[in-house]
């Protein structure tokens, strides 16, 4: 036995077609992969395509050399600038890079004589990488018309906010057409401006014929749940209602109703099974049990991604079993029954505990959850 991350390459590709399908009148349809696909493993992107997905996007050169290993054909998007030193590396395994200041640009195309395709990245507002005014990215699209070996092909921004009412979303939007207003859109080949979240949540904007899709393609809905139940949801959605009229904010989407399955689960065994005494020390600090009770040891902790969180609890046959003790590196105590037994499998991820709960546990978000348990353990891929 053994702890494993499993992967279900299954859902991944059912997730892809749910996307692809619901959302068919985006031209281009972007899977994120970047830190190793969420904690899944580069080896997941053969299952987005397979479910309609037909680009690939990473943060860093590395990132994409590695779906190159996987893919040789899909289209590959780099949304950090590289090292314009390894410029000839991203052209010889066809990786588009973004281009996000004017004078990396000028060094980019310096003594350039092979074709190399970009997506300019636009400031809409994040205030963190990209042209952040017109005039300078015209200059940049200027330059790029004047040189046969770069290809224009994309243009692209990322929202601060998921716009779930709060007018910052509808800024970003008009702050991107302010910035591009010179230029025809339509002559763009893949303008996108969505996240998981951004297309869940909204209505398609007319100019954006491409989406990034990351959390929702590895299983989890991130559109926001209505509830009129109670005196506390009625007045908060008056509110929003109040504020959406009064700021033109843009309306949300709730509820989307999506076919998207988790594809990430974690389980472990146990390694012994003792009975400790009331008053005997348990763990590091030697705090004394305050009854007798059998505990068994599991193989995991913190390292594994988990967190110290010291109210979490583990599933063994359909059963909730709580930590007890301090929470170790590699191991874990739990506090069980005389039903458990050396050779029962322990769910740590998956059934009733899901990543939302997890995240808690780790007083974190779901996506640092994904990355810290897929990239802690051994993963085993199942359903390709």
């Amino acid at each position: 036995m053994e702890t494993n991350v499993t992967i279900n390459l299954k859902n991944l590709e059912n997730n892809a077609k749910a996307i692809c399908k619901k959302y068919n009148d985006y031209k281009y349809k972007i899977a994120v992969v970047k830190s190793n696909a969420y904690g899944h493993g580069y080896k997941v992107v053969n299952s987005f395509i397979k479910g309609g997905i037909n680009y690939i996007a990473v943060s860093y050169l590395y990132e994409a050399l590695e779906v190159r290993k996987y893919n040789k054909d899909i289209p590959i998007l780099c949304m950090q600038p590289i090292d314009v030193k390894k410029r000839d590396i991203a052209i010889r395994n066809d990786i588009t890079i973004t281009v996000h200041t004017l004078d990396y640009l000028k060094e980019l195309i310096k003594d350039l004589d092979r074709k190399i395709k970009v997506h300019i990245k636009i400031d809409s507002g994040m205030n963190r990488l990209g042209f952040k005014d017109a005039k300078s990215f015209n200059e940049a699209y200027k330059l790029i018309e004047k040189n046969k070996f770069i290809y224009l092909e994309g243009l692209y921004t990322h929202f601060a906010t998921t716009g779930i009412f709060d007018k910052n979303w509808d800024n970003q939007v008009e702050r991107f057409v302010d910035i591009t207003v010179d230029i025809d859109l339509e002559k763009i080949d893949i303008v996108h401006l969505y996240s998981s979240t951004s297309l869940l949540d909204h209505k398609k904007l007319s100019f954006a014929n491409a989406f990034r899709v990351g959390i929702a393609i590895y299983g989890y809905n991130v559109s926001p749940h209505y509830s009129n139940k109670g005196l506390k949801n009625k007045l908060r959605n008056l509110r929003n209602y109040l504020l959406r009229t009064r700021y033109n904010i843009s309306a949300v989407n709730y509820d989307v109703d999506i076919d998207l399955k988790r594809a990430m689960t974690m389980s472990t065994y146990i390694i012994q099974i003792k009975e400790i005494k009331k008053g005997e020390p348990i763990g590091y600090g030697g705090k004394p049990c305050k009854e007798d009770m059998l505990v068994a040891v599991l193989p995991i902790g913190y390292a594994n991604g988990i967190g110290h969180s010291n109210n979490r609890y583990v599933i063994i046959n359909d059963k909730k079993y709580y930590m007890v003790g301090s929470m170790s590196m590699n191991m874990m105590m739990i506090k069980v029954d005389k039903s458990v037994k050396l050779s029962d499998e322990v769910i740590v991820l998956g059934k009733d505990i899901t990543l939302g709960e997890m995240a808690r546990f780790k007083n974190s978000q779901i996506s640092e959850v994904l990355l810290e348990i897929g990239n802690n353990n051994f993963i085993k891929y199942i359903g390709g």
